[in-house]
């Protein structure tokens, strides 16, 4: 499947409901976008870890920011994404939370709240860490679904990933220094894929799944069509 990597964000700003939308019509199977935590422990839709306030001009924290600020900017809270997404069941979403931003309130905490708010639509989200432990912990707190982030094909051997078994291994596509992803217990999804030769190309490396910030370009692919076969 090809998964829009922080929605459409070709035509909409990244992580947002508008973006999420866009990848939605455009056929997208799955979406990833990126949760950072206020300093009120809010999750809210977000990629990096400072964000600029038209007020001051100057870089913050995300996670020190309270809820109120945050409010008056573009960005929306991962409860609207949820409200969202449990009215299109059929996505599936993979949620990629950092360890810097995170660290205010705890992994625990963090992971408690993000499963609070997801109540019935569970089943739908993967959470993406590059933290194999945390991972594991998550799953012990009864997330379902679980995706790490790799630097390196050979990590995935390792006996920490191997009996973890996530269900899915992320890796950069510049990151890979072999002809093909060996198999596992997992599906290997490589990022970010913008072009239909690269799409095809990796399809026949042994890549399960895509994830791409041109999801209008590879969408209109008949290469990638009947390669990936949406």
């Amino acid at each position: 499947m090809l998964i829009a990597h922080r929605g459409d964000k070709t035509r909409h700003p990244e992580n947002t409901i508008a973006a999420f939308e866009a990848a939605h019509n455009l056929g997208a199977c799955a979406i990833q976008c990126d949760v950072r935590f206020s300093l009120d422990g809010t999750p809210w839709c977000f990629h990096s870890d400072t964000l600029s306030l038209p007020s001051d001009k100057r870089q913050h924290f995300f996670h020190e920011l309270r809820d109120s600020q945050l409010n008056r900017q573009p960005i929306d809270s991962f409860l609207q994404l949820v409200d969202w997404a449990s009215c299109h069941r059929h996505l599936d979403w993979f949620v990629g939370i950092s360890a810097a931003n995170i660290a205010n309130i705890g992994f625990t905490k963090a992971v408690q709240k993000l499963l609070e708010q997801m109540r019935n639509e569970r089943e739908s989200f993967a959470l993406l860490t590059q933290d194999c432990r945390s991972l594991r912990a998550a799953r012990n707190m009864g997330w379902d679904r679980v995706a790490l982030q790799i630097s390196n094909v050979p990590r995935c051997l390792s006996a920490d990933i191997v009996t973890l078994a996530p269900e899915y291994l992320l890796i950069r596509d510049s990151f890979v220094d072999c002809e093909e992803l060996p198999p596992g217990p997992w599906q290997w999804v490589v990022y970010e894929i913008n072009s239909t030769e690269e799409a095809v190309l990796w399809r026949r490396r042994g890549a399960h799944h895509i994830l791409t910030g041109n999801l209008p370009l590879l969408m209109r692919s008949r290469e990638a069509s009947d390669v990936y076969g949406f």
